[in-house]
């Protein structure tokens, strides 16, 4: 038999066919985000920053990036550790950034797909080897086929937390071998994302306390094995913490050896503060709308089961909508709670303490689930489904350990391998066609052509030294200002910040100390298109060309000209007052009579073109230009038009 044949017949088995159908999806996202020239924005673009990063001595991040659980706790945090960086690091320096951290994060998806299935075939042999790809292949339906390339911090770890549950149950039912796996994936999971620090934790414990059971009674029976197996912990144990040591060494450096008080240090004294917290009914809701509860971790969940929601008149109280009463959340855990105890009882008595292992670690998952969110804070920014991004994972693994305990009482039916194989040929196929979730920077999509165009507009920027970029006068969660900061230092410009939240972000060494020869500071929509006094607008991008600008400028000058002299005025028609009176032009009525008594205001205004387009105004009066065409040029100018202006500093 030639290699050839051997390949094509290894690949012909059911277990493997399973496992690249289920890698089609992600290895359609990579191609797709290359294919289309993607490129990070916003949080995404500080990702692939910190990941060039890692073969810089000076800027070696020992962190991962800032965490919004900084709002709530008072002081600024980052996520602990830096693995994340370590992870895209050579696909960025092969590939470069946009392409490298599209491809290193497919590979981190699928490198989870695969490790789900090689555990699942470990523990089950054959049945496992094809639940695990259904379920971890399922799972990545939620995350649609963008997200399965995308960066942002809470999207790349649903896998691999599924993976890291897979590994739990695999440990606590005996297999000493993958404890230095769950190590691992355990501390990516809690290094890049702040929201997993009572899970991994109690994920570890339950699998030590498990493998240390199976070792007993298995020594009690055995007492020659009861000696192989003390060889066995104790390597496997030394293996353990060597693979943690490792992984950890950078967070833990920067607690021992940075400036300040150490990151690690900061996020244990701002637990158990009395800020307000999800509190158990709600977390119990929540834990049950994913969990429990139709459409369950499907896609249709992922975007619309936890909506972003702020506080109440009260400014304590969250007000959640449509997720499931407390009563109805009760009930739907109590059920699971039943069906798990029910699987149990039968796997024990049974003797199948595989599956009983799998329904065990599913139920404690549930319980921390319930627990981590209510003892959760709320930040200022109100409730989060970002933070909570494990509960798929948790409701996957749950579905996993019903799954397979059932099949174990199908075992002799030959059609299930096929029914297993074919549901992942589905699932893989209906995860193919472009979906775009809702959810971080990359549901920005509009903004991607402008942030090409700003990236390679900056790489023309050479200034004579160091620069300082100022980010404090821009709005909350913008796109851009990342983008200019990734530009500069992949042209090899020495990059400085002031805010400490961005120094935290991008490392000390990148604190400005006064040397800088310019500041650079970003302008969206109208306001990118004003001359600043003693600076150089270095880049202008969007829609508009330079000859539409200029026209729409002088447009706007010929108006005010006329609306200062009186020859126009400016009133509402009956449909301007009902758009107002709706909110479809996103301004009230007193923010319109605002704007008239200001025709500069009125003039530079988003709401005057929409109201113009929309028939909602009329002029008295001849305007002495195309309102129609000074309105359509004027609507373009929106986030996506971006400029940067730099302003020349005395250097020291």
């Amino acid at each position: 038999m030639t290699r050839l044949e051997r390949l094509t017949r290894w690949l012909a088995r059911p277990e493997v066919l399973a496992v690249v159908v289920a890698l089609v999806p992600v290895a359609t996202a990579v191609a797709r985000a290359l294919r289309s020239d993607w490129i990070p924005i916003g949080d995404n673009a500080l990702i692939e920053i910190r990941s060039r990063d890692v073969w810089s001595a000076e800027h070696f991040p020992l962190l991962g990036t800032w965490s919004s659980a900084s709002l709530s706790a008072g002081i600024d945090l980052n996520h602990p550790g830096p693995l994340l960086f370590q992870v895209l690091a050579p696909f960025v320096a092969v590939l470069g950034g946009p392409a490298g951290v599209a491809v290193g994060i497919g590979m981190l998806n699928g490198a989870a797909i695969i490790g789900c299935a090689v555990v699942g075939f470990r523990a089950l042999g054959r049945t496992g080897s094809l639940a695990a790809p259904l379920v971890s292949g399922t799972l990545a339906w939620p995350l649609g086929s963008v997200l399965l390339a995308d960066p942002w911090n809470p999207h790349p770890l649903v896998l691999p937390c599924l993976l890291m549950l897979l590994l739990t149950w695999d440990v606590a039912q005996g297999d000493l071998a993958a404890l230095p796996w769950l190590v691992a994936v355990g501390s990516l999971c809690l290094q890049v994302h702040l929201g997993y620090a009572y899970l991994v934790p109690s994920m570890l414990g339950v699998a030590t306390v498990g493998v240390a059971v199976v070792m007993v009674r298995r020594g009690r029976r055995d007492p020659e094995r009861r000696r192989a197996d003390r060889v066995l912990v104790r390597r496997s144990a030394l293996v353990s913490v060597g693979v943690g040591l490792v992984l950890w060494a950078a967070p833990i450096a920067e607690q021992l050896f940075g400036t300040g008080r150490g990151n690690l240090a900061r996020i244990l004294g701002s637990t158990g503060s009395e800020g307000a917290t999800i509190g158990a009914p709600l977390a119990g809701r929540i834990v049950a709308a994913v969990v429990v509860l139709p459409p369950w971790w499907g896609r249709s969940s992922f975007d619309g089961t936890i909506t972003y929601t702020q506080y109440g008149p009260d400014g304590r109280t969250l007000l959640p909508v449509d997720i499931v009463s407390a009563r109805w959340a009760l009930g739907a855990l109590v059920l699971v709670a039943m069906v798990l105890g029910a699987l149990g009882v039968l796997a024990w008595r049974a003797r199948d303490r595989v599956r009983f292992a799998a329904l065990v670690v599913a139920a404690i998952a549930v319980v921390v689930a319930v627990c981590s969110l209510a003892l959760s804070p709320i930040g200022p920014l109100g409730l989060a489904p970002h933070q909570m991004r494990w509960l798929w994972s948790v409701g996957a693994f749950t579905t996993f350990a019903v799954l397979v305990s059932v099949l174990g009482h199908l075992a002799r039916l030959r059609w299930i391998g096929h029914a297993l194989l074919a549901a992942v040929g589905v699932v893989a196929l209906l995860n193919v066609p472009y979906h775009l979730q809702l959810a971080g920077p990359g549901q920005f999509v509009d903004q991607l052509p402008t942030a090409r165009q700003l990236s390679s507009a900056m790489a023309e920027y050479e200034p004579a030294g160091s620069v300082r970029l100022i980010a404090s006068d821009l709005r909350f969660t913008e796109s851009y200002s990342t983008v200019v900061m990734s530009a500069l230092q992949r042209s090899g410009v020495d990059l400085r910040v002031v805010e400490p939240g961005l120094v935290r972000q991008l490392g000390p060494a990148r604190e400005a100390d006064g040397s800088e020869v310019a500041e650079l500071r970003l302008a969206e929509g109208r306001a990118a298109l004003d001359e600043r006094p003693g600076a150089d607008r270095i880049v202008l991008v969007g829609p508009l060309s330079a000859a539409d600008a200029g026209e729409l400028l002088d447009a706007e000058q010929e108006l005010l000209a006329a609306l200062e002299s009186g020859t126009i005025a400016v009133e509402l028609t009956p449909v301007g007052e009902s758009l107002i009176a709706t909110g479809a032009i996103g301004v009230d009525a007193d923010a319109v009579d605002a704007l008239r008594a200001e025709p500069a205001e009125l003039v530079r205004s988003q709401a005057l073109a929409d109201l113009i387009v929309s028939e909602g105004v009329r002029f008295t009066g001849e305007p002495p230009i195309d309102v129609r065409r000074f309105a359509e040029l004027r609507q373009q100018v929106d986030v996506t038009t971006v400029a940067v202006y730099a302003y020349p500093l005395t250097s020291g």
